[in-house]
Parts: structure tokens; sequence; C-alpha cells
């Protein structure tokens, strides 16, 4: 059984601001190798579109604080929702699969989804890494994850 993680859907405004907060920050830790996110599955269920996605810390180390920002687009392109997941602690070069329901309609009503940013990320130290910058998405489901 997979563990469901903890989500808070924030305004656009209020993330946009934390986002900007967060990245003007002086000090960002220099850090080498790759963070893969690849959107694994969806599918329906009586509650809506579960999403499974597979996050592959490459960068070297335990990330101890990682939040990321999506946005679900309609069909159409429309920007239908966005979305704040912790998806904390993420261990040094392990693999971790977590599941999560997208929104309450149908998968094939959802066009694609962009990691609009990533307003926390620290390593096992408490310092601030640029995870953005390591970040490498894919997607073997139809809908595309962006970055």
């Amino acid at each position: 059984m997979m563990a469901s993680r903890s989500l808070a859907c924030l305004g656009g405004g209020a993330l946009a601001l934390v986002a900007a907060m967060g990245w003007q920050a002086a000090g960002h830790a220099q850090e080498d190798g790759a963070l893969t996110i690849e959107l694994n599955k969806m599918e329906d269920t009586a509650q809506g579109c579960l999403s499974s996605f597979l996050f592959d810390n490459r960068t070297g180390h335990q990330l101890s604080r990682f939040q990321i920002d999506l946005v679900v687009f309609d069909s159409d392109g429309i920007a239908a929702k966005q979305m704040l997941l912790d998806m904390a602690p993420l261990y040094e070069d392990k693999k971790t699969l977590a599941s999560f329901l997208l929104d309450e309609t149908d998968c094939d009503k959802i066009g694609s989804i962009l990691v609009n940013s990533v307003p926390r990320c620290e390593n096992g130290s408490g310092n601030e890494v640029g995870c953005i910058d390591l970040l490498e998405v894919s997607s073997r489901s139809q809908v595309p994850l962006e970055r």
C-alpha cells in the first residue's frame, strides 16, 4: 500500500510570492547531479484521477525538505488546478514512488502538468539547494510533464 503525501492548494498570487522570495535568497548551495521526476502512471478512480510520480534523487545527498509546485492544465491548455506538494524526505541515491489525486475529474480531461517551481529544497544539513537547476522531468503517460 502506498502512503499518501499531504498536499495543500495555494492561490496563484500567494504561491508566486513565496516562490519569488525563496529563490531571491542568497546562499543556495551549488550541487551536481540530478533530481528526476517522472509522471509514471495516471488512472481513473471513483475519487478522480490518481497519479503516480517517481522521484529519483541523484543529487548525492538526502533532501530533508522538498516541496514542489504543480499546475494542472486541462485539455484546452487552461490552468485548472495548482497544488503544493511536500515530498520530503527524498533519500540519497534512492527512488521514491508517490501517488495522489490530481483532480476530481477523469484523467483524459488533463492536458499537461507543469512543474512550476520548487519553493523549498534543503539538504540534510538544512542548507538551501537549487533543486530547480537539477530538475529533469519526463512522462510515461500520454499527459506530458513539463518544466
